[in-house]
């Protein structure tokens, strides 16, 4: 079958097989694949918090909200944030406001109240109460991230970067069985993967928006129908990295096709990695799934690994606080 029909005969099947909006689901075979809301920190009195605490029933409908959504549907979700507040403050309030609980302010600190521990901003790292000593070990989550198609490779960094990911165990957990507790089985493009649940409402848009490009272009058609694996849940740490993946809680997604048709995927596999000049392929050597698809994946809140200095082309991550920040620095955002 080809492109167009394929996708085409996808989105009908979706379509007639859900009556609900999205055509994502879990998996039919295990219902209770998508658990409830991640922990809450239990409720402060902290008069210099803001925003009570909401209710643990509407957290799940709020989450996963891509950046283009937040500042119109759900700014009012997140607790209130100064006027001078640090963007990246400010993101983070407005990509995970459903599950944070409250926000403390001090003289040279911010503390979210969240998932299992409060989370100190400290610059920018985010680093539960008990692991304050590790600033120094620890590089900012934020970063540059170009919000328009690449035309030329983003420099090498000096040193690979060291993420803490104190977030991400508070609100999901370290372990393997804690990280399971909160992701299911679903299905995307016709292709099964175990997932973290916040991602379940993003990928549904994603979904929904690539089975409508493909009606239309011919590439991403294409792209759909050579589609080989998919995988998101790998409890792994970053090649050549002390930092876990973001993989291991099933919150970014590899998109593998049936052929690289000769072309670069992965800064570490490159053919001239010993030589050094990895980061000087043009952008025309790299593989890279079409431009439409990339553009949709970033407008519902996943930063593409092909803008990366460390490019890894199949990959994409649901980091909509790292959209919201780099619109916020360069005057697109609020």
């Amino acid at each position: 079958m080809g492109g167009v029909a394929k996708a085409v005969a996808l989105a009908l099947a979706l379509g007639a097989a859900a009556a609900t909006a999205s055509s994502w689901a879990p998996d039919q075979a295990d219902p209770a694949s998508l658990p409830p809301a991640a922990p809450a920190a239990s409720e402060r009195g902290d008069p210099a918090s803001t925003r009570p605490r909401r209710s643990d029933s509407a957290a799940p409908a709020k989450e996963g909200i891509g950046p283009a959504s937040w500042y119109s549907e759900q700014a009012d979700l997140s607790p209130s944030v100064p006027g001078n507040a640090d963007p990246a403050v400010r993101a983070f309030l407005l990509a995970y406001g459903p599950l944070i609980d409250s926000v403390t302010y001090d003289a040279d600190d911010v503390v979210f109240h969240l998932g299992r521990t409060p989370i100190h901003f400290q610059d920018g790292r985010l680093l539960a109460a008990d692991r304050l000593d590790r600033r120094s070990e620890c590089d900012p989550i934020f970063y540059r991230y170009s919000l328009e198609p690449l035309t030329v490779p983003p420099p090498a960094p000096a040193d690979l970067p060291t993420y803490c990911t104190d977030v991400l165990e508070s609100l999901w957990g370290r372990t393997e069985g804690q990280i399971r507790e909160h992701g299911g089985a679903v299905r995307f493009l016709d292709h099964r993967m175990f997932v973290n649940r916040r991602l379940v409402g993003p990928l549904a848009a994603v979904e929904r928006d690539i089975l409508k490009a493909a009606t239309r272009d011919s590439a991403v058609a294409a792209w759909i129908d050579e589609l080989d694996v998919t995988y998101s849940f790998i409890n792994r740490e970053i090649a050549g990295s002390p930092t876990r993946s973001h993989h291991a809680w099933g919150l970014a997604i590899d998109l593998v096709p049936s052929s690289y048709e000769g072309l670069d995927v992965y800064w570490r596999w490159s053919r001239v990695l010993e030589g050094g000049d990895w980061d000087r392929i043009p952008m025309e050597q790299r593989w890279s799934p079409p431009q439409r698809v990339v553009e949709i994946f970033e407008r519902h809140g996943f930063v593409w690994g092909g803008k990366w200095p460390l490019f890894d082309m199949i990959h994409f991550e649901y980091r909509p606080e790292i959209l919201l920040y780099n619109r916020m620095i360069s005057g697109g955002g609020r």
